[in-house]
C-alpha cells in the first residue's frame, strides 16, 4: 500500500513533513472502511484489480479528509 501510494504519484502533493502521517492514517483508514481490500490480499496472496480499485478510492478519499484536516 505504501509503496503503491509513493511510486504511483499520490504523495507528490504533500510536503515531505506530512507523508508518514498520511500514510499511517492511510494504513487506518484502509483497515477500518475498506476490509474488503486486506480480505482480497489476504485470499488471493496477489493485488488484483479489485484490490488496486478499492485502494484507488481509500487514497483519494484519504486526501481529501488529509487536506481538509491540515487547512483547519
Amino acid at each position: 500500500m505504501t509503496i503503491y501510494t509513493g511510486i504511483n504519484g499520490y504523495l507528490d502533493s504533500l510536503e515531505i513533513g506530512q507523508v508518514r502521517k498520511f500514510l499511517v492514517e492511510l494504513r487506518n483508514y484502509v483497515k477500518t472502511k475498506k476490509p474488503q481490500f486486506q480480505e482480497i490480499i489476504s485470499s488471493t496472496k496477489t493485488f488484483t484489480e479489485e484490490a488496486e480499485s478499492l485502494l484507488k478510492e481509500a487514497i483519494q478519499e484519504q486526501m481529501d479528509r488529509f487536506n481538509l484536516q491540515e487547512q483547519v
